[in-house]
């Protein structure tokens, strides 16, 4: 073999090599980019049809506070696990908070709940 044949053998890989990272460079950036207007949509129509989970009551818990004539009623509901011993002490510093003080294992008349 002839350093001109070598020389050129050694181009057209070179050219092979290049071909390849660049098919591979656009193949990647292709896929990336396809998942991530998947991603987006997902995202854009879960929010669109007004499925927030931002604002899900699963995801966190709601505490309501009632005011009546005798007294002020705390109830704490929770959807999931999560979170459970700090509304119970949010709930508890609510309830020292008012007028009487009320402990958790009383039963109260008035609950109340939101939907």
């Amino acid at each position: 073999m002839s350093p001109r044949e070598a020389k050129a053998l050694a181009a057209g890989r070179r050219v092979e090599l290049l071909r390849r990272a660049r098919r591979i460079r656009r193949a990647v950036a292709a896929a990336s980019a396809a998942l991530f207007i998947a991603v987006f949509l997902v995202v854009y129509v879960q929010l669109a049809s007004g499925h927030d989970p931002a604002l899900s009551a699963s995801s966190k818990a709601r505490t309501t506070t009632t005011s009546s004539g005798s007294g002020t009623s705390t109830t704490t509901t929770q959807s999931s696990g999560e979170g459970s011993s700090s509304s119970a002490e949010e709930a508890s510093a609510e309830e020292s908070g008012g007028e009487e003080s009320q402990s958790s294992e009383s039963t109260s008349p008035m609950t109340t709940s939101q939907s």
